[in-house]
């Protein structure tokens, strides 16, 4: 369940951010209304091999990928207000723990239990953002968080 643990990690570091916006997260129907919202994509690469053997380790990469979306034509200050708020709470080095055992996603999608078999923490690499554009309606704000976690195979 590691690839399970490290996104828990991640979309509750969002949730205990409490930044106040409307969210749609990873594959759950989301209607926006008129106010500013966020859309959340959490998105792995490829594990790689730290360490030999059974008891050895993997290396899981990826990044979170925030959408910040404000009305057209409101300007770009609260955007990137908000992007800086977020860049302080996702700052190179923060660690961030899986759910403990049988801890329950307020939000979650289906009320499922997220279980963690042994500690698991993500890192937190870098995090960034791209200028605003318009999409669709909307003028998007991404940030790029990028994230690290090493993973035993004896456990995963």
């Amino acid at each position: 369940m590691r690839f399970l643990d490290i996104r828990n990690a991640l979309v509750l570091s969002w949730i205990d951010g409490d930044f106040g916006l409307d969210t749609a997260y990873p594959n759950k129907k989301h209607s926006p209304g008129t106010d500013p919202w966020a859309g959340l994509f959490v998105v792995p690469a490829q594990p790689g091999v730290s360490t030999l053997g059974d008891e050895g380790m993997d290396r899981h990469d990826g990044f979170l990928q925030i959408d910040l979306n404000y009305p057209l034509d409101s300007g770009d200050q609260a955007a990137i207000g908000l992007a800086d708020k977020i860049a302080r709470r996702y700052k190179a080095g923060q660690r961030f723990d899986a759910p403990a055992l049988s801890e329950t996603l307020s939000l979650d999608f289906v009320a499922q239990e997220y279980l963690v078999w042994d500690p698991l923490k993500v890192l937190i690499r870098s995090c960034g953002y791209e200028q605003p554009r318009q999409v669709q309606n909307w003028s998007r704000t991404t940030m790029t968080i990028y994230y690290s976690a090493w993973v035993s195979r004896a456990t995963a």
